[in-house]
């Protein structure tokens, strides 16, 4: 996959990327909220691994197994952040989310890859809608996400079965593609009032 917007090259990760998935990887502000992108254990050394597997997802043709995309800045080339994607094993759902270095957060990247990425999604397989996820604590991915068209569904509750408690709060927001004929659009109708 490769897609151009104003500012970005969204593409799948080359091998020659692995310093710069290593850094997305391991930057504070995605470790804060996803400490197991990529794996907890992940070291430099597994990132060849995994952007073969991720080119081997893409060759196949394959839409619901989860990969990552790269963010790469279209005027000096430097890798950003990625795009992640696959399909919600329980809900059915087609899921992204985005993952930015922390110097470039707060420029607006995250959003127009999201949105762009989206569009051709949908339009590309016949999806109506897109889903995202987060944290709740997370502010700076709430407004990637609303610019980006995503709408708040709701906010959700997960029972983590594993360790026989509740997990932490995160949002689930709906993003409906723009040539969706779909006449019903649900959203949420609950309003945000913080944590």
């Amino acid at each position: 996959m490769r897609l151009e917007t104003e500012r970005l090259f969204l593409r799948t990760f080359r091998e020659e990327d692995e310093d710069a998935l290593y850094r997305i990887k391991t930057d504070p502000q995605v470790t804060e909220f996803c400490p197991d992108f990529l794996d907890v254990e992940a070291g430099r050394d597994d990132m060849k691994n995994y952007i073969r597997t991720f080119q081997k997802i893409e060759e196949a043709g394959d839409i619901d197994t989860w990969r990552c995309y790269a963010i790469e800045n279209k005027e000096n080339g430097v890798v950003m952040g990625a795009i992640t994607f696959c399909k919600q094993i329980m809900l059915h759902e087609y899921d992204m989310g985005w993952m930015m270095i922390g110097e470039y957060t707060g420029k607006g990247y995250a959003s127009e890859a999201a949105e762009a990425f989206a569009e051709y999604f949908c339009r590309t397989h016949g999806v109506d809608y897109l889903t995202t996820v987060m944290d709740v604590d997370n502010p700076a991915s709430r407004r990637t996400a609303e610019k980006s068209g995503f709408r708040l569904f709701e906010k959700r509750t997960v029972y983590d079965y594993y360790y026989n408690r509740y997990a932490d709060d995160y949002f689930y927001f709906r993003r409906y593609w723009s040539e969706c004929t779909l006449k019903e659009r649900y959203y949420g109708d609950s309003p945000y009032y913080g944590r």
